[in-house]
């Protein structure tokens, strides 16, 4: 029997995907602007970053500018207005991005009840609504350690994280293509990551960059690719969560890795991996300078681990 959270994730996925996908179509008639916000980070001691983007083309990464944030928005005038608020008591600063359907609850309001509807799920269209629903560009300075929360709706998003000070970082999508990188380390240490993954093509790669010390990942739909390369520079654990999906896991050969699994109707595939009941373990995980303990809950499809250098 399959757990309750796996088939809500399947179910849940292709709820937000599919409503997403529904509600963010383009109108015939689309009025471009663009909306600019920038702020130098003078007094600011920590950084709180909010998005919620409905459907588009988002990009993230890092500014060589030393602005604290810098955020451009090209979007359709007849069924948007961009939202931009900003406070910082105390030193803490908080930035919250959205673009609000024109009216309210228009061709772009998205309000999905997820435990009630039960839409088809279609990823076809996904490329077409994201090239026409304009774009989101998002700069963060590498001084001011940083928590940073992306909801999205239908998106190709590229999150480039490498060198940007992040505490945290949460990302809900719906109907979406992801790469997100680590490509150089994280300056501080990140005490949580949470990504939520609807219907996706989702890739991550140097997550060992992000030096968080957990990792919850929950993916309804799709192929996904959790790389962990990069400069490990302590243990942490993992919990990944799907309904169906096909996903690789790329581990570096020198991190100790254990995995405790819970899965159903899917395909494991882990050479190298030493196996006691279930849980499986890399030779080198008692002598392993840093180690990844990972609880791995699927119900359908496959799932293969490889080692890289």
């Amino acid at each position: 029997m399959i757990p309750p959270v796996l088939r809500a994730a399947a179910r849940r996925a292709a709820v937000l995907a599919g409503a997403a996908v529904l509600l963010a179509s383009p109108s015939s008639g689309q009025e471009w602007r663009e909306y600019r916000a920038a702020r130098q980070g003078h007094g600011v001691e920590t950084l709180r970053v909010e998005v919620k983007y409905g459907a588009g083309r988002l990009a993230v990464g890092g500014s060589d500018s030393g602005l604290l944030y810098d955020v451009t928005l090209h979007y359709d005038a007849e069924r948007f207005e961009p939202i931009r608020s900003w406070n910082a008591p105390g030193g803490a600063g908080n930035l919250v991005v959205e673009l609000n359907s024109v009216g309210g609850h228009g061709d772009g309001a998205i309000n999905i009840d997820l435990d009630d509807l039960d839409l088809d799920l279609d990823l076809s269209d996904l490329s077409e609504i994201a090239n026409s629903s304009g774009r989101l560009e998002l700069a963060l300075g590498h001084s001011t350690p940083t928590d940073l929360s992306l909801h999205v709706g239908a998106a190709k998003s590229t999150l480039e994280l490498g060198g940007i000070p992040l505490s945290s970082v949460e990302m809900k999508t719906g109907a979406s293509e992801t790469h997100l990188t680590f490509d150089v380390p994280n300056p501080v240490e990140m005490t949580h990551m949470s990504l939520e993954i609807g219907a996706a093509d989702f890739e991550a790669r140097g997550l060992g960059n992000a030096h968080f010390e957990r990792l919850d990942f929950k993916g309804g739909v799709g192929t996904i690719l959790l790389d962990f390369g990069g400069e490990w520079r302590r243990d942490a654990v993992a919990t990944l969560a799907m309904g169906l999906a096909k996903l690789r896991i790329r581990i570096p050969a020198d991190l100790g890795v254990r995995i405790r699994r819970k899965s159903f109707l899917i395909s494991f595939d882990a050479p190298g991996f030493e196996k006691n009941d279930d849980v499986w373990l890399t030779p080198n995980w008692d002598s392993a300078e840093y180690q990844l303990d990972i609880d791995l809950e699927t119900a359908f499809g496959t799932i293969r681990i490889e080692r890289i250098p």
